[in-house]
């Protein structure tokens, strides 16, 4: 039996635009203008994981920070005090229906491995425990608790410091 194949993931497309705005649909707290500045490559990095017809099923938003304060969220600018570079995922979504099929952990494994020297930062809701799997399985730690980040409740930041080579 092969091996099964990894989803694929592409830099995002200005013909993606309408099938990504309804996947932000499926985010708690969307953010219209994010993937506004992403699509227009003012600000960060839209990656999209595909179907097998090439169809976005999901997307990743990673913005590169300056000197630890990612420049899309100022919740890590205290967290990490390092000077190590940082690369903070501002959005990460895939469609209910392609869900549990690998998209989420392709998007993530595209950004770690094009961002190596980096700390990828990110937030997430405390109860979600769906995504916290994910990301413990890519090695993200707690960095620390965001009271009130999230209109319903607090949040978390997470991060994942650089591997030594």
């Amino acid at each position: 039996m092969a091996p099964p194949i990894a989803p694929a993931v592409r830099p995002a497309r200005p013909d993606d635009e309408a099938t990504l705005r309804r996947l932000q649909q499926h985010l708690d707290q969307p953010a219209p203008a994010l993937l506004s500045a992403a699509l227009a490559g003012t600000l960060g990095e839209c990656l999209v994981a595909v179907d097998d017809v090439d169809t976005p099923v999901g997307y990743l938003i990673a913005v590169t920070g300056d000197g630890g304060v990612p420049v899309a969220s100022g919740t890590a600018a205290d967290a990490l005090e390092d000077g190590t570079p940082t690369t903070h995922v501002a959005e990460l979504v895939v469609a209910p229906e392609a869900r549990r099929n690998g998209h989420a952990s392709a998007l993530l494994a595209t950004v770690l491995s094009t961002h190596p020297t980096a700390t990828v930062t990110l937030t997430v809701a405390p109860a979600n425990e769906a995504a916290r799997a994910l990301y413990d399985r890519f090695g993200f730690e707690v960095s620390r608790a965001l009271p009130g980040f999230f209109d319903d409740g607090p949040g978390l930041l997470l991060a994942r410091r650089p591997r030594p080579e």
